[in-house]
């Protein structure tokens, strides 16, 4: 399987190639149902949020992976997940990985909302859809990739 900088070099360039569908989608005039959801605000937001998933939130949460140690001292909110997930189970599933990584995050990043006095459902629908929908892409195209390359190596 990819190690953590090669799984960084092939998200960032799915990001180029995702960033690059999604601005031409928001100027396709046909595409009346996606343009009007696609903007440079939904679009900015995607990008951050699968970049930060990429460095920060990836399925390797639950070894000493670099996206482990990069929470430095808050890394212990993350102690939790790295305990119940065993490596390559569970928090490589598709559907079961990202989601189990997103509500943990969620479990995380709601009370620090609360205690900064933002109400978490006056957040903007489209800002949480773009977020959540990039951070989930990275972490699917980083199982995709392991499972790729796994392959790959067990035919040979």
């Amino acid at each position: 399987m990819p190690d953590g900088k090669t799984h960084e070099m092939i998200n960032t360039a799915v990001l180029i190639v995702a960033v690059s569908g999604l601005l031409y989608l928001a100027t396709l005039k046909e595409a009346i149902l996606i343009a009007g959801y696609l903007n440079t605000y939904t679009i900015v937001t995607f990008a951050v949020a699968y970049l930060f998933a990429t460095f920060f939130l990836s399925p390797d949460l639950d070894i000493e992976s670099s996206s482990y140690k990069r929470w430095g001292i808050f890394r212990i909110l993350w102690w939790p997940y790295k305990v119940i997930f065993k490596h390559r189970g569970f928090s490589h599933n598709l559907i079961l990985g990202p989601l189990s990584i997103v509500m943990n995050l969620a479990l995380i990043a709601i009370p620090v909302l609360l205690l900064a006095g933002v109400q978490p459902q006056s957040l903007p629908p489209d800002f949480i859809i773009a977020a959540v929908a990039g951070m989930v892409l990275s972490m699917e195209v980083h199982i995709i990739s392991d499972n790729f390359i796994s392959g790959i190596k067990g035919a040979f």
